[in-house]
This record gives C-alpha cells, structure tokens and sequence, in this order.
C-alpha cells in the first residue's frame, strides 16, 4: 500500500500543477481575445510584447517544492484513508 499511495501521490500532484498551468493559459488566452487598449498620448512607448501568466524570482525552485508539498499533502490523505478504513473494517469484526 505504501508503493502505491506514494504513485497516486506523485501522479495526483503532477496531473494539480498541469491544471493550475494550463488554466493559466486559458485565463492569459480569453484576456487575450478579449483586450480593449486603452489609446495613450503618442508620448508614450508602449509595450509590444505580450506575457502569460506570472513570474517569481526562483520560480523553478518555488515549482519543485510546490510539487513535493503537494505530493506529501496527498500521500498523508490517501495513508489516512486507508488507516481510517482498516480501523472501520476492524471495529466491524468484532
């Protein structure tokens, strides 16, 4: 059991931070189609790049730990399950 709660755990936290990323895009890609400028004065130098989602200082480092404290959140809620089940299973037997 343990083997395969730290699979469904490493799994579970790979297929959360995919969501999390892809939704990001989605929101940058809607915004995107949806963007009204707002016309400034010719004084003005305005941005010719256009950017997705956000950016941390040490992301890659924030992104691995992020992935592993979820991975533990989810291998402590999938070992607790089971605990939870064997207990309920060795109340029912007696």
């Amino acid at each position: 059991m343990f083997k395969r709660n730290m699979l469904f755990a490493l799994v579970g936290a790979l297929i959360i931070h995919i969501a999390y990323v892809l939704i990001q895009l989605l929101i940058g890609i809607i915004q995107t189609f949806f963007y009204q400028p707002q016309f400034a004065p010719n004084d003005v130098i305005l941005q010719s790049e256009v950017a997705f989602g956000f950016m941390l200082q040490g992301a890659p480092l924030i992104l691995l730990g992020s992935y592993f404290i979820v991975a533990v959140v989810l291998f402590t809620i999938l070992n607790t399950k089971e605990a939870l089940k064997r207990k309920v299973r060795g109340h029912d037997r007696n």
